[in-house]
């Protein structure tokens, strides 16, 4: 049967096929690049980027959308976007990212679709409002759009491959019910991220206070027993990868934040040995040195890294949580840009980072501002603990609620 494994218990109704030939209306979109657009004007526009990266499901044009055409001529050349329209980015470098669609709501007759974006406005109302934006990013839809894709590093779909979509609605009713339900969730998720942003802030603004004008008394390298960066197994040996060493990335890094507990790759006792990675031992500090430079943590299991970052056992006579404080206060107040060497990749170099001027009070003080920022931090994990068990509950309602 036609019917979602998840439904409200007051619809029992098949959904019925459509086709969206029948339904969508295309219209044509510009090509403008990002040079050719600022942050004030009077027409705004929707960049396929932005798609990929700012914009959930449903989009406020009043709140969201901050992106406007520098030339004034283009306002009558395209045409404007109405309330409900569904944007799809028609590109993308990430298989995964393929067809991602937004629906505007609150629009004022102001905003265009910009490059590499495919315009359908649904002018038989067959759609709730906001069921769109949510249906079509559900994994019923996306996995279709995937199989239709073309390309090889740059994946594109046509208006021709969305026609081709296996589409099944249910009542105008039912589609307002599901649709409300995952606004108010994402609405929920949202507060929640304003909690963590503020939050963040607020710890910024503290370490900044703590650290700022203190006069430095010591170099990084006196801190610690042993320091050096890690090294990388030839990666076309696979003798050498999938063992049961924990090899950390930058996106480890990224992901997980002041404290490292796993690592995505791992590496093999061979790849170790002919390699000049190295075994860090857990509670070292680590720092990246390579593009994303500056990021630091505290690895909480004994792993390898690349040579894109520095590891540093920490003298005992030193509170390893206050180094990485001090640390993490240099790369927000964003100190590394003003000694990065510059090239075709800006870097951090392991002798930069041992002569660090580091500000190091007594043992207690370094006690005191470190048990200060971790009840910060704790406060930041419990939110962020909540937000994920919204996104998993959302994640599990547009798995289950559409056919």
């Amino acid at each position: 049967m036609n019917v979602p494994k998840l439904r409200f218990k007051e619809f029992n109704d098949e959904w019925q096929p459509i086709n969206l030939a029948d339904i969508f209306q295309y219209f044509s979109t510009n090509s403008l690049s990002r040079e050719q657009l600022s942050e004030s004007g009077i027409l705004k526009n929707m960049h396929y980027g932005d798609i990929h990266r700012k914009y959930n499901s449903i989009v406020n044009e009043n709140k969201e959308i901050t992106s406007y055409v520098k030339d004034i001529n283009y306002v009558n050349k395209y045409e404007l976007l109405k309330n409900n329209d569904l944007i799809f980015a028609d590109a993308s470098e990430d298989y995964e990212g393929i067809g991602k669609a937004v629906e505007v709501v609150n629009v004022n007759n102001n905003i265009v679709s910009g490059l590499h974006t495919i315009l359908a406005r649904d002018n038989s109302n067959v759609f709730a409002p906001m069921f769109k934006g949510y249906y079509f990013n559900s994994p019923t839809v996306h996995n279709q759009i995937r199989v239709l894709a073309n390309g090889f590093k740059v994946y594109g779909i046509s208006k021709e491959s969305i026609n081709k979509l296996n589409i099944k609605i249910p009542s105008i009713k039912e589609q307002s019910k599901i649709a409300n339900t995952l606004y108010l969730l994402d609405k929920k998720i949202e507060l929640q991220n304003k909690k963590i942003e503020d939050l963040k802030l607020f710890k910024k603004g503290l370490l900044i206070k703590e650290f700022n004008n203190k006069k430095s008394s010591n170099k990084l390298k006196e801190c610690f027993d042993f320091g050096k960066a890690g090294g990388t197994p030839k990666s076309t040996n696979k003798d050498y990868y999938n063992g049961y060493i924990p090899f950390l990335s930058i996106s480890d890094m990224t992901t997980q934040g002041k404290y490292i507990y796993y690592t995505d790759k791992s590496i093999t006792e061979a790849g170790l040995n002919n390699s000049t990675a190295w075994l860090v031992p857990k509670n070292s500090i680590i720092i990246s040195m390579y593009a994303s430079y500056g990021l630091v943590s505290i690895n909480k299991i004994d792993l390898t890294t690349s040579q894109a970052m520095f590891n540093m056992v920490i003298n005992k006579n030193y509170v390893v949580e206050y180094i990485y404080y001090y640390l993490y206060y240099l790369y927000i107040s964003n100190f590394y840009n003003s000694i990065v060497s510059t090239g075709t990749q800006s870097n951090l170099n392991a002798e930069q980072i041992k002569l660090l001027d580091i500000y190091i009070p007594c043992y207690n003080e370094q006690k005191r501002i470190y048990e200060q920022f971790s009840k910060i931090d704790f406060k930041i994990n419990l939110e962020q603990k909540k937000i994920n068990e919204l996104l998993y509950l959302k994640k599990g309602l547009m798995q289950n609620m559409f056919v």
